[in-house]
């Protein structure tokens, strides 16, 4: 065993499809140059500790899992499958991805952590730490996609339909600005919102769910490419699609007015209620849409596609 081992991984952005893939439709996500950096120490106590920003956990290695905190059963997960002995683990996390804002956060600290403590026990592949970082997450979360995990662990741009994947080899060299409404919202309620009117309007929501997959489409052959400027027309035409569902507020819809007005174009990216809009841009426009946001007082910063995915440490 090694004594401490040490991964990085980052978050992401859905681009195109939210909320219409969980209905057939193609999702588009790509992770950001935002990341979690997990550390596991090996320790003397059988004891899972957990330090973290938002938390910290100290738990004995045969706890119960109906007994541990929601937010530690990924952590506890993982560690159950690692050959310990009589010893335990410190998990140390370090985040630069706004937690609750729909950026993959707790998904990109799955992959990350699943890295640096199975990493205690030797090298694994990227496909069996993203198998365990899924598994783990479904702990807290069991209706999780593995979709996030999936983008986090590859790293670039992916496409997403009912449980498969496939990587977009070709992409710009894309610059988004996200902009943080910081409001509190519930995945849930927004999942269970669209679930209504989809049994309210069946024929509308199809329509709807048929125009998200061919913007989808067309947006994975704009990326391929590079045609930015139509990235940017191809997001506010999805982000028509998630008004009409019901997951946009006047909030966010302000956002997208002052984002509109300098960018490509602009959408909500996840959930909806809250969390975060991005807005496409290049060298042309970048510094006005960040100044405009900023200026409206929202918490805005620059984010890349980030080609490295899962960034695992050798052990010491």
């Amino acid at each position: 065993m090694a004594a401490e081992s040490v991964s990085t991984a980052p978050g992401k952005v859905i681009l195109f499809g939210e909320h219409f893939v969980v209905h057939g439709a193609r999702a588009v996500l790509c992770a950001i140059d935002r990341r979690v950096s997990v550390t596991a120490r090996m320790m003397d106590l059988p004891v899972l500790s957990v330090r973290s920003g938002f938390g910290s956990a100290d738990y004995p290695l045969d706890a119960a899992p109906g007994s541990v905190d929601t937010w530690v059963r990924p952590f506890r997960h993982m560690v159950g499958r690692v050959n310990l002995g009589d010893s335990g683990v410190l998990i140390s996390i370090d985040s630069n991805i706004p937690s609750g804002a729909g950026l993959g956060s707790s998904s990109a600290c799955c992959v990350a952590a699943a890295g640096s403590v199975m990493g205690l026990d030797g090298p694994r592949s990227r496909g069996s730490l993203l198998d365990m970082a899924v598994a783990s997450e479904r702990t807290a979360y069991p209706d999780s996609s593995g979709a996030d995990c999936t983008v986090s662990a590859y790293g670039g741009v992916m496409e997403y339909r009912a449980g498969t994947f496939r990587r977009q080899d070709t992409f710009p060299e894309m610059t988004l600005v996200v902009a943080n409404s910081r409001m509190r919202h519930s995945t849930a309620e927004m999942v269970a919102g669209v679930g209504r009117f989809r049994r309210e309007g069946p024929d509308a929501f199809e329509d709807l769910r048929r125009r998200a997959d061919d913007i989808s489409g067309q947006a994975l052959l704009s990326m391929g490419a590079g045609e930015i400027k139509r990235i940017g027309r191809l997001a506010s035409e999805n982000q028509v699609l998630l008004e009409e569902i019901g997951v946009s507020n006047d909030i966010l819809r302000a956002m997208i007015r002052v984002a509109d007005r300098h960018s490509y174009g602009s959408k909500i990216t996840g959930a909806g209620g809250g969390g975060c809009i991005f807005a496409v841009t290049d060298n042309t426009n970048r510094s006005a849409t960040v100044r405009a946001l900023a200026s409206a007082g929202y918490d805005t910063f620059l984010v890349r596609i980030d080609r490295a995915g899962l960034v695992s440490g050798c052990p010491s």
